[in-house]
């Protein structure tokens, strides 16, 4: 993000936090969408990343209804809306939400209509409704360690790695994995011995053809696991995990987990194999101790 960016989304930050101090109001905040997109433009997320800055989120709840203009059949447009939703949903997880839901059409062309409404009001004011899905803040979740999964690695040991998320039905790593990536670097350049394999899954396939995978809506091919696991693989070779350590596949649908769409919906590695060579660091450790020693 540009300073230019970067000022304006401080000075919605500021407005925002003045107009909500002290007041038990709800308020409608309305993100617009290119036509037939339902990933946000650089503005429209600056606009989204001032409510993302406000402190004490912990007060707010958010409905999120998505909409599209009436050009094309209603059944992409509701799917349409059903992504815009979604995408963001899955920006403003900071927030408790409460039934993100696309809501199709509205009359007209007007690129008003194109839309994400998100409500937002205190947590005092919410009225339940009977079949609201309400989804906790993502950062209130337990912080994910992976550390004690690589204690012990062992070949053919499979790593779920939980934490890193995608944008809906693309193969977009969002920021929110960022710590989780981070932590794999750690652990990876911790354990240089290890040799393993990157495997992306999907949820929702065909039990009849578990091998054909679904569309990637950023390159229009439908190899989304495949092109999941090559994000993370191309992740670590930019932070420098060597690339003969590694190879990645999309598994599709292959392998469910029966424990429902969340789980089957993962990134995870196998450990292909150990080398037992020490690191040159682990060498240079053992010389200094002996060295000791031996002055002693």
């Amino acid at each position: 993000m540009g300073h230019k960016a970067n000022f304006l989304c401080l000075l919605m930050t500021l407005f925002w936090s003045h107009y909500l101090a002290g007041q038990d109001k709800e308020i409608q905040f309305n993100i617009y969408f290119a036509h037939d997109q339902y990933t946000l433009e650089t503005q429209q997320r600056t606009r989204l990343d001032s409510l993302l800055a406000l402190p004490d989120k912990e007060r707010y709840d958010l409905h999120i209804n998505g909409f599209t203009n009436d050009i094309g059949s209603a059944q992409y447009n509701l799917e349409l809306s059903r992504k815009r939703a979604e995408h963001v949903k899955m920006l403003m997880r900071s927030y408790t939400i409460i039934s993100s839901i696309g809501q199709g059409e509205l009359g007209g062309e007007s690129a008003s209509n194109r839309r994400v409404e998100i409500i937002f009001h205190p947590k005092s004011m919410h009225v339940g409704v009977a079949g609201e899905l309400i989804e906790p803040p993502l950062m209130a979740t337990p912080k994910i360690d992976l550390s004690q999964r690589f204690a012990m690695p062992k070949v053919g040991e499979k790593i779920a790695l939980e934490g890193i998320l995608f944008y809906p039905d693309q193969d977009v790593i969002m920021d929110l994995s960022k710590e989780v990536l981070e932590q794999l670097v750690s652990l990876l350049n911790a354990h240089r011995g290890l040799k393993f394999k990157i495997m992306g899954h999907i949820c929702c396939g065909d039990p009849e053809r578990p091998g054909m995978d679904v569309i990637n809506t950023r390159t229009g091919q439908q190899d989304l696991s495949y092109a999941r696991a090559r994000s993370v693989y191309l992740y670590l070779l930019k932070k420098g995990i060597d690339r003969k350590r590694m190879r990645f596949m999309g598994m599709a649908y292959r392998f469910p987990t029966g424990q429902g769409d969340e789980f089957d919906r993962r990134v995870e590695i196998e450990i292909t194999g150990i080398n037992q060579d020490k690191d040159p660091a682990q060498i240079s450790s053992e010389r200094t101790t002996k060295i000791d020693s031996t002055e002693h």
